[in-house]
């Protein structure tokens, strides 16, 4: 595997998730949990995957600044949450969402293409693979946290539609710098799963359609446009689900075992 195949830097996050860009970065994952219904269903269904009956390891992977810990817990809160995250100020972050919340989750600072951290049965990630030039790579990396058998279990945006991508690169160009739309199907999520070396695979999609909100252009037309996507994907949770494209791509497979580091 490659280790320098990442779009983006620790720093980079820690800029959104302290707040030095939080007018420009308004981001997808915020407005899907506003529509719960159908994310929880999704979630619940990832946080079960692993087929388990008692308490679950589960490991997010790229965990800052907390809020997918946060809503995991709240699900199956008898789990065993931890995560790591390779940007300092996000993970403070996180750390100090979840002790406010009273949640005893482990969090560790390091980079997942290298760091060690104890095994887990679940190990998740919620828009990070899309983040790698190779993401087959980035969700081989999954397996170097998990136990012999253990599940891994992602989800990307999905920008890949010709719409989304286009509006993408017009108004949020600097996230159509550090989006590898490539992964963003089932059949790509599944190619890529099995090219890392899982097992059992299962994908699909979820959600309705959302435009992309993160870093969006300044300018009046950049204003005009993070107006009607707001718009946009507040109304797409009244409208068919999937149509015409879904918001969120999704994959689980489960690993033979660990691979090397």
């Amino acid at each position: 595997m490659s280790h320098d195949n990442h779009l983006t830097t620790a720093d980079t996050w820690d800029g959104i998730w302290t707040g030095r860009r939080t007018s420009r970065a308004v981001t997808l994952t915020k407005d899907r949990l506003r529509h719960t219904r159908t994310w929880r269903r999704l979630l619940t269904e990832l946080l079960d995957s692993t087929g388990r009956t008692g308490p679950v390891d589960v490991l997010e992977l790229g965990c800052a600044p907390g809020r997918m810990l946060l809503e995991l817990h709240g699900l199956r809160p008898g789990h065993r949450y931890s995560g790591i995250d390779f940007a300092p100020e996000g993970l403070a972050a996180a750390e100090k969402l979840l002790a406010a919340a009273g949640i005893p989750a482990t969090l560790h600072l390091g980079d997942i293409r290298t760091a060690t951290v104890p095994p887990a049965d679940l190990a998740v990630s919620f828009g990070l693979v899309e983040h790698f030039t190779e993401p087959a790579d980035a969700i081989g990396y999954h397996r170097r946290f998990l136990r012999p058998g253990g599940t891994a279990a992602i989800t990307v945006p999905n920008y890949a539609h010709p719409l989304t991508a286009r509006l993408m690169r017009r108004f949020c160009p600097e996230t159509a710098a550090t989006h590898n739309l490539s992964i963003m199907s089932p059949d790509s999520m599944r190619s890529a799963f099995e090219a890392a070396g899982f097992t059992d695979v299962r994908t699909g999609e979820a959600g309705g359609p959302l435009l992309p909100r993160s870093q969006v252009r300044r300018g009046s037309l950049g204003t005009v446009y993070g107006l009607a996507s707001r718009a946009w994907n507040l109304a797409s949770n009244v409208g068919p689900e999937g149509w015409p494209w879904a918001a969120v791509v999704w994959g689980t497979g489960v690993s033979p075992g660990p691979v090397d580091a």
